[in-house]
């Protein structure tokens, strides 16, 4: 699947809550742009919450915001990124808030994620909705959604590419 810039964030029809979740992609090669410019897109759980994607090799920027960061929550434990131009792989096992039949949070988000075969988050709790959450109540289940960052401000134009992207529901 490719996604260029300004084509819209794709979104799956089916929602979910606990999931474990396998995406691969491939960044550009985009040399010319620094920190949040180079290959930014981003993988949303449940709609709300945001695991990074950027190219993150050589490329300084904030720590909650290179490849493998839960956006606003936390940094990789390691940045595990390959060049730009290599195929890449996010493995995420991803539990929802769980809620009371008032439909309050009574324990927030957390995942784990695996990022090139290393574990880069290791189950990190994500205490409110993220920054781009799209998702209204964040007891309802959500779609997966991949991020075209068109609406950063100065966006180049982008191409990312993903494959095999697939999610198993769990309970």
């Amino acid at each position: 699947m490719l996604c260029v810039t300004g084509a819209r964030d794709a979104v799956s029809r089916e929602k979910h809550r606990n999931a474990q979740v396998h995406v691969e992609f491939l960044l550009p090669r985009m040399p010319e742009q620094k920190g949040q410019l180079r290959a930014n897109s981003g993988v949303y759980l449940m709609n709300c919450y945001e695991l990074q994607v950027l190219d993150s090799l050589d490329n300084p920027t904030y720590a909650d915001g290179i490849a493998g960061a839960l956006y606003g929550f936390a940094p990789p434990l390691v940045n595990a990124s390959r060049p730009a131009g290599e195929w890449q792989s996010y493995d995420i096992l991803f539990s929802a808030p769980a809620c009371n039949a008032a439909g309050e949070v009574e324990k927030p988000a957390s995942a784990t994620v695996v990022h090139n075969g290393v574990l880069v988050q290791w189950n990190t709790v994500m205490a409110k909705k993220g920054g781009g959450c799209q998702q209204a109540n964040p007891c309802e289940a959500g779609p997966l959604r991949l991020q075209d960052h068109s609406g950063f401000p100065r966006a180049p134009r982008t191409e990312m590419r993903f494959r095999n992207i697939w999610l198993r529901h769990l309970r």
